[in-house]
């Protein structure tokens, strides 16, 4: 008896910390669907048709469109777009079924990922250094600059482990690196999930914070992650409440994205 009951025990935090990733990604998936959705319907009509200046009607950007700097606008329409490509295949990188009977596909799909990340942070650069640092300086633009940084140095390992067929370290550079990309849509999540939590929206010192935690907390769960996924019983069955702790708070960011974010902009 005694033989059957411990194998089923030692298995109990595996099952938990596995169901409870499935959950995040697939509170995930949902959230970076809606992201998506939200970047097609308001960007791409006036990306497309030229009306660069239908940007600025986005709340949460500053100095999306500027008259007479082309290069700028160019640089944001070209940042949009790459941003829609990270969102539509970062998420199926995550699917090991893909990765299995896939590989082809997740290989060449994990290259378009990077390269348009890269892509994405060099536009984003140019436009902080060129437009949010020139107007407000560097201490308040710091984050959003440290995110991009992080994205070009976290993709150029994720590539590099790859190239060298270092597979396990290539998948934990990409996860670091995934998770660093989607540093603006964790921002939305962080800040309407407070929104739907406290029923009020952040101070300006809570959003300069969030700004950090945007890309740094998830970073910090990752790493958490990786390193209790294999260790004691105790920390994996630990790791799966705070990985579904945060799925609830993805959730709730999600809900109040939609609802009080994307439906007021689009229905305006």
């Amino acid at each position: 008896m005694s033989q059957t009951v411990a194998p089923a025990r030692a298995k109990l935090p595996d099952v938990l910390l596995n169901g409870a990733t499935t959950l995040w990604f697939l509170v995930l998936l949902a959230g970076q669907w809606v992201f998506l959705y939200f970047i097609a319907s308001f960007y791409g009509p006036s990306t497309l048709s030229g009306n660069f200046a239908a940007w600025d009607e986005n709340p949460f950007l500053s100095h999306g469109y500027v008259a007479g700097d082309d290069m700028g606008n160019l640089a944001f329409a070209g940042h949009v777009i790459m941003a829609a490509i990270i969102v539509l295949g970062g998420t199926l990188q995550l699917i090991p079924q893909i990765r299995k009977h896939a590989p082809w596909f997740h290989r060449w799909n994990g290259r378009v990922f990077l390269t348009a990340a890269v892509l994405a942070s060099l536009a984003g650069l140019w436009i902080d250094f060129t437009r949010e640092i020139a107007v407000e300086g560097l201490a308040s633009n710091f984050a959003i600059s440290f995110n991009g940084v992080l994205v070009l140095i976290l993709a150029a390992l994720a590539w590099r482990a790859a190239a060298t067929r270092n597979i396990s370290s290539h998948r934990r550079w990409a996860l670091r690196a995934f998770v660093v990309v989607n540093g603006v849509f964790f921002l939305r999540l962080l800040v309407f999930g407070y929104i739907v939590l406290a029923q009020a929206p952040p101070s300006d010192l809570l959003f300069e914070v969030f700004s950090y935690l945007s890309y740094l907390l998830p970073l910090a769960l990752v790493e958490l992650y990786l390193r209790t996924k294999d260790g004691p019983g105790f920390a994996r069955v630990g790791m799966a409440g705070v990985v579904l702790a945060a799925s609830a708070y993805m959730a709730a960011g999600i809900v109040g994205y939609y609802l009080i974010f994307v439906r007021g902009v689009l229905d305006a």
